[in-house]
């Protein structure tokens, strides 16, 4: 092998590989991972391999590959029929207070109202 085509097919699997790190963030499973890569880079390599046909596979592929980041892998998966990813388990990880500790005072009342007289009191008045 010629170091063009080497080089060719090492810069086809590293860019084939930027669709599908977002295909993979939509959560799409590895296998379909892996499918797409390799559909991206025999699409590449048959562009690059074959000129003639660069003017009608170029677009496709450049299509193919801006696609995941246009549409979202979410409606691709959606249209492609893929599986949506699931919902986690959401673990409430939020620390209880300790037993020990008192109750917080109620909104409104603090130490700040035992020194001031209430209404129903009779305040000093001159005289």
């Amino acid at each position: 092998m010629t170091l063009a085509i080497l080089l060719a097919v090492l810069v086809a699997c590293v860019l084939a590989l930027l669709p599908v790190w977002r295909l993979n963030v939509a959560g799409w499973s590895p296998r379909s991972l892996f499918t797409a890569w390799i559909a991206y880079v025999l699409l590449g390599l048959v562009v690059v391999a074959f000129p003639g046909t660069t003017r009608f596979l170029l677009p496709i592929l450049v299509l193919a590959v801006v696609a995941p980041f246009v549409a979202g892998p979410e409606r691709l998966a959606r249209v492609l029929g893929g599986r949506s990813r699931r919902s986690g388990v959401i673990i409430d990880v939020t620390p209880r207070p300790a037993p020990q500790l008192p109750e917080p005072p109620a909104r409104g009342t603090g130490h700040d109202d035992e020194d001031r007289p209430r209404d129903d009191e009779a305040a000093p008045g001159p005289g």
